[in-house]
């Protein structure tokens, strides 16, 4: 499937109507803030739309939530009420490398005709009409690029959401993807009132005190490799019953371990269940993780990356550590 031009994508936009919109299972900030910018995007366009949600996330994100009203999104229950959103013709896939990455959403979307806009350079170009741009800081950026070819006026709700999905995916402008293009979008949603201040607590605080609790036992158990350019965090299974914390809760705890000083490569290994874990790969500067999460069936991008593995997390975390050491 070819590369499409923005220009095209905003012609089909507008030319038509009732979209479905979704993201990624285990969203991102980059995920949340982009289906949340398309939502407002096209609400501006008076077309009629609804998101699909993977898990209910109207507490956690109630930065954007408190923008939407009950009838703008469908939280996924099973795949029996799936059938009631059949009405919807067509289907808005944002910042998923392949249609596998939609979960239960997957066949609902099948004969949808599909907008795909991603930014992984790995994407499949599973949609009928594609926009791919893996030099892209984050799928936010793109949606901004886009408002610019219809045009449209960015108001709070589009432009929080866009934020958002920028700040999220570059770390609030400070991992290596953060481009000058990405300094400037700040900067212009600033000057049109958007209170990044607000967005950047909103990204860096703890979602709870569990959490919190969470993170301390996980940061306990950081270990290194002898180079000092690897390190990794582990979570086991009994560590997260012991919280109580929800799954759904536990995010952006590879980051911890890819900030010592030195290190090249972060990884954590949540067990989030009994012998299915979780694995999230970082890079600072040159070894590009996507590889590594490919040979684990995973992917991401060359600085991010992960993958999910069934099995003994002792293991598994041995086999992903000796791949690491031969790209290091």
């Amino acid at each position: 499937m070819k590369n499409n031009s923005l220009e095209k994508i905003t012609e089909y936009i507008q030319k038509n109507d009732n979209y479905l919109i979704i993201g990624h299972i285990d969203p991102d900030g980059d995920a949340i803030g982009s289906i949340m910018a398309f939502k407002f995007l096209l609400d501006n366009l008076n077309k009629n739309s609804i998101l699909l949600l993977h898990d209910d996330m109207r507490k956690e994100y109630k930065i954007l939530f408190k923008y939407l009203k009950p009838k703008d999104y469908y939280i996924y229950k099973n795949d029996d009420e799936l059938s009631k959103l059949n009405k919807y013709p067509n289907a808005i896939v944002l910042d998923s490398a392949n249609i596998d990455r939609l979960g239960n959403f997957k066949e609902l979307i099948q004969g949808c005709f599909k907008v795909n806009i991603d930014h992984h350079y790995d994407n499949s170009k599973f949609g009928d009409l594609n926009y791919v741009n893996s030099n892209e800081s984050a799928v936010g950026k793109i949606i901004y690029d886009l408002t610019k070819t219809i045009p449209i006026d960015i108001k709070k709700p589009l432009g929080t959401a866009i934020a958002l999905a920028v700040l999220a995916d570059t770390g609030s402008l400070k991992y290596p993807n953060s481009d000058p293009d990405s300094f400037r979008l700040i900067a212009n949603l600033k000057e049109k009132g958007i209170d990044i201040v607000e967005i950047n607590r909103f990204l860096q605080s703890f979602s709870s005190l569990k959490y919190l609790k969470l993170l301390s036992k996980g940061l306990a158990n950081i270990n290194i490799d002898k180079s000092g350019k690897i390190a990794w965090l582990v979570l086991s299974s009994s560590d997260i019953k012991e919280i109580g914390i929800d799954d759904n809760e536990i995010k952006s705890l590879v980051n911890y371990p890819r900030d010592i000083r030195g290190v090249e490569v972060g990884i954590s290994f949540v067990e989030k269940q009994d012998n299915f874990i979780d694995i999230s790969f970082r890079s600072l500067n040159y070894v590009d993780v996507s590889d590594i999460a490919h040979k684990f069936n995973g992917g991401g991008h060359p600085r991010a990356s992960g993958t999910k593995i069934e099995g003994n997390l002792n293991e598994i975390v041995n086999k992903v550590l000796t791949e690491v050491k031969k790209n290091v």
